[in-house]
């Protein structure tokens, strides 16, 4: 069992067909007290069924995006869980294994001062469309940054809650699927260190198909990457590390 001083977060959105069954998969590694189900406006029974088993829920009152609910539920536990030290995410669709939480934490115990350890999936076993987006948002970013996160858009992640308070500082602006990539660009600007860790491939496990847009939401990373392409503090780091690789 983990220890007190970490928590989940579910991020959900109609998810009532796979809810029961991720927060079931957690009770061998936290107690459901640890659990935050950050709903996103369901409109089905996802909100109800973790509250009948026990579980915290936020909501919004209507669909937002991905973005803004995890913003809400980051804020819920900087606000008002001072003991928290380490937040998880993954999603309640089932997409991620709940047995992959021993990696994350095996990192931590060796490397307390790390701010972020990245989910990383294999992405051969992706769908074609989602291997192209990933593979070239994460190759731009190796580029320019000379970082090794190979995989901007999983939402398996184990963040530090003071770190997680640097970036809130900072400004987060992403509503949609982009804001996991915002997140990463804010701990880069600041230093933060951030590592990836292998875990479980569950393309095609799910009952429904990823809500992710790949063409679109592609687009909103380009858009992201441009906008802070653009600030002075981005482009001069870019430079420093560059000039550092030579």
């Amino acid at each position: 069992m983990l220890a007190k001083e970490f928590m989940v977060i579910l991020p959900a959105y109609n998810e009532e067909l796979t809810i029961a069954r991720v927060i079931h998969k957690l009770d061998n590694y936290i107690t459901r007290k640890q659990i935050l189900v950050a709903d996103d406006g369901s409109i089905d029974n996802t909100s109800l069924l973790a509250r009948q088993l026990g579980v915290e829920v936020i909501r919004n009152r209507t669909n937002q995006g991905k973005g803004s609910i995890l913003r809400k539920a980051f804020q819920t536990i900087v606000l008002h869980k001072p003991n928290i030290k380490w937040v998880f995410t993954l999603d309640a669709d089932g997409q991620h294994s709940p047995e992959d939480i021993p990696r994350f934490v095996s990192i931590i115990s060796t490397q307390p001062n790390l701010g972020i350890i990245n989910g990383r999936r294999q992405y051969l076993q992706m769908p074609l469309i989602n291997r192209i987006s990933n593979t070239l948002t994460s190759n731009w970013c190796n580029f320019w940054l000379k970082w090794k996160i190979d995989d901007l858009q999983c939402g398996f992640r184990l963040y530090n809650v003071d770190c997680l308070k640097d970036i809130i500082n900072y400004g987060l602006t992403s509503r949609k699927f982009d804001l996991e990539t915002e997140l990463l660009f804010i701990a880069w600007l600041n230093d933060i260190k951030m590592v990836q860790v292998p875990i479980t491939t569950m393309y095609g496990k799910q009952n429904r198909k990823s809500r992710i847009k790949p063409a679109l939401d592609t687009f909103r990373w380009i858009i992201l990457g441009m906008r802070f392409g653009f600030k002075l503090r981005f482009f001069h780091k870019i430079w420093l590390v560059r000039r550092m690789d030579q």
